[in-house]
């Protein structure tokens, strides 16, 4: 497991230094465009592809709000939609939502063409999801031989097996264990794990690429 950590305080999306207190983490979120530190770890960490737009697809699922990362992509050249699945948001997570391009579950991406996405993200969504197997297929389904998969999904690598639980604080219903990357590389040929250090944040991003394509969701 590799780590990338920044030493930079600018926010990569707007530019600001002016980082805040959040949940009671010091300097956790961007006063001017409300990013926090997994989506700026993950913009730093990744600043070589994420430049690589060229007028390719981005999906991303679970966006933060319209500028992180729909805004930040756009400009970077991506044909960007961004995807959840109720323009209500997350009731155990409430936000505006009203900026999503496309209400749709990502157990079923039918609106999506197959092998059409060069880049999804996808931060804490996962382990949001029932049928976590399923959304991991859509998703190997609509992305480009090509392309990348990047998914924050924590789990504890000395759990030995994911376990399900009632909703959690933010509807979590996973309690992903070491078991998650077998899981993951059921639909991809290749995954990779980085530790990502934003700050006093500490995350688990799953690289993904040769997605394995099937048929589910298929419209």
């Amino acid at each position: 497991m590799s780590t990338v950590a920044s030493t930079s305080t600018a926010c990569p999306f707007c530019g600001s230094s002016e980082l805040v207190e959040f949940s009671g983490r010091p300097a956790a979120r961007c006063a001017r465009c409300d990013s926090l530190e997994r989506q700026r770890g993950l913009a730093r960490a990744q600043a070589d592809l994420l430049a690589r737009g060229d007028g390719r697809r981005a999906l991303e699922a679970g966006a933060l709000n319209a500028r992180v990362f729909g805004g930040y992509l756009r400009e970077l050249g991506w044909a960007y939609t961004s995807v959840d699945r109720s323009r209500r948001g997350n009731p155990h997570d409430p936000r505006d939502t009203a900026f999503i391009d496309l209400e749709a579950d990502l157990c079923a991406l039918t609106p999506i063409e197959s092998d059409s996405v060069s880049l999804f993200l996808a931060q804490h969504v996962i382990e949001e999801i029932p049928d976590y197997r399923e959304a991991l297929a859509e998703v190997a389904r609509v992305l480009t031989d090509d392309g990348t998969a990047l998914m924050e999904i924590p789990f504890d690598p000395g759990r030995e097996r994911s376990e399900s639980q009632p909703p959690g604080a933010f509807g979590n219903v996973w309690s992903f264990g070491a078991d998650l990357s077998d899981r993951i590389g059921e639909h991809f040929g290749e995954v990779e794990v980085l530790r990502d250090v934003e700050g006093a944040f500490r995350g688990m991003l799953h690289v993904c690429r040769r997605p394995k394509h099937s048929t589910s969701g298929q419209p």
